[in-house]
């Protein structure tokens, strides 16, 4: 049931008042569609339950709140970063979730929106803190324990050295070691759910999106989709 009151129990003594809610995100799931296709803005998923909340941004709205529905996709982003608010949609059910549509906004101003309301809401759903980023993320134990036990080779090792020191290696590796040891500003647009994420190195895109370093090296700035769904660009800190 859609909700256009001011009644609303997760703005946390603030005066934001959502432009709609849906009391029932199972329930007004086909009205939600209908409502907010080829729309752009920030959306609130709230726990009825606990009272936590997530916030997040999409240039569809329709395309991205759809992803929560699918059950292969949570059970798969959960495996691969760990999400909260995706673990919780499983554990507690559709039913049990409102969706707040905060605002509606247009694309170019998503992100400086969405860190509006991530700041002023401080939700709990929401591990990273700045807008459409990886800044930020903490590994697992697990995940950290494998970068220290993992091996390079001999010719790895010193290239990735040269590079920290602002040596070009003459090694056929030289791009990629560069790359990889130097940091970088990378951007990752997905057309499949109109994202737009930030990541503080190459190696964090590899991880998220499950695409090798050299792969994504030979796509950035080069204004080509990757796989037809990712374009990347790159910019030094």
């Amino acid at each position: 049931m859609k909700n256009n009151d001011n009644n609303n129990n997760y703005n946390n003594n603030t005066n934001i008042i959502p432009v709609v809610s849906y009391s029932n995100a199972d329930k007004d799931k086909s009205i939600i569609y209908q409502e907010n296709k080829n729309k752009s803005g920030i959306y609130r998923w709230n726990n009825l339950v606990t009272g936590d909340s997530y916030v997040g941004s999409a240039i569809n709205l329709t395309n991205r709140l759809s992803k929560y529905f699918s059950l292969i996709f949570l059970k798969r982003n959960i495996l691969r970063s760990k999400s909260i608010i995706n673990n919780s949609l499983l554990k507690y059910g559709h039913n049990n979730f409102s969706i707040d549509i905060m605002e509606y906004c247009e694309p170019k101003v998503l992100i400086k929106r969405e860190q509006y309301y991530l700041d002023i809401l401080n939700p709990k759903y929401n591990i990273l803190k700045k807008a459409g980023s990886s800044l930020g993320y903490k590994h697992t134990k697990e995940t950290l324990l494998k970068f220290k036990e993992r091996r390079l080779s001999p010719e790895a090792l010193i290239n990735l050295k040269l590079a920290k020191k602002g040596i070009v290696p003459s090694s056929p590796l030289r791009r990629t070691n560069h790359l990889l040891a130097t940091g970088h500003i990378t951007t990752v647009v997905n057309n499949k759910d109109n994202s737009i994420k930030v990541y503080d190195s190459i190696r964090a895109v590899s991880r998220d999106i499950g695409i090798s370093h050299a792969t994504i090296l030979n796509y950035i700035n080069t204004n080509k989709w990757l796989k037809d769904t990712y374009l990347i660009t790159r910019k030094n800190k």
